[in-house]
């Protein structure tokens, strides 16, 4: 992850960086200063590229190229945003109980078609994203004045 970090830093010559981390294994949001990285905040359970990667497994998406690349082509035909449960604590996240949700109950809505398959990848992108953009403002208005 600093490796991750430290390319950025040097392909876009930031000086203090704010960072939102995401990938299969973790979710972090992290500014450097002063030749130190901090931790503002992080998934409590799963990573956010974890629980794209097991949504896409119940709707069968394929892998290739990636299972988190497949759910952002069928959001952008998503139509209708179904609520999803999300936890936010402080500047912590939790990703596993929105997943165990939708999960649950993904296959009942596309049968029933109150949803499509689209619409909850929409629903589930918009939830997640909406989860971290919070967190990451906090984190870059706290390091930003420093």
């Amino acid at each position: 992850m600093r490796t991750d970090i430290e390319m950025g830093r040097q392909v876009t010559g930031a000086a203090n960086p704010t960072v939102l981390y995401v990938s299969g294994g973790n979710t972090q949001v992290i500014a450097y200063s002063h030749r130190r990285y901090r931790i503002f905040g992080e998934t409590l359970d799963i990573a956010v590229g974890n629980c794209l990667d097991r949504f896409a497994r119940v709707l069968k998406l394929s892998n290739d190229p990636s299972p988190g690349y497949n759910i952002e082509q069928m959001a952008k035909k998503g139509q209708k945003y179904c609520a999803l449960p999300y936890v936010i604590k402080g500047m912590d996240m939790s990703f596993s109980g929105l997943l165990s949700f939708i999960e649950k109950r993904a296959e009942q809505w596309i049968q029933s078609g109150e949803y499509t398959a689209e619409d909850l990848c929409y629903s589930l992108q918009e939830t997640v994203f909406s989860m971290l953009r919070p967190i990451a403002r906090n984190a870059f208005v706290s390091t930003k004045w420093r």
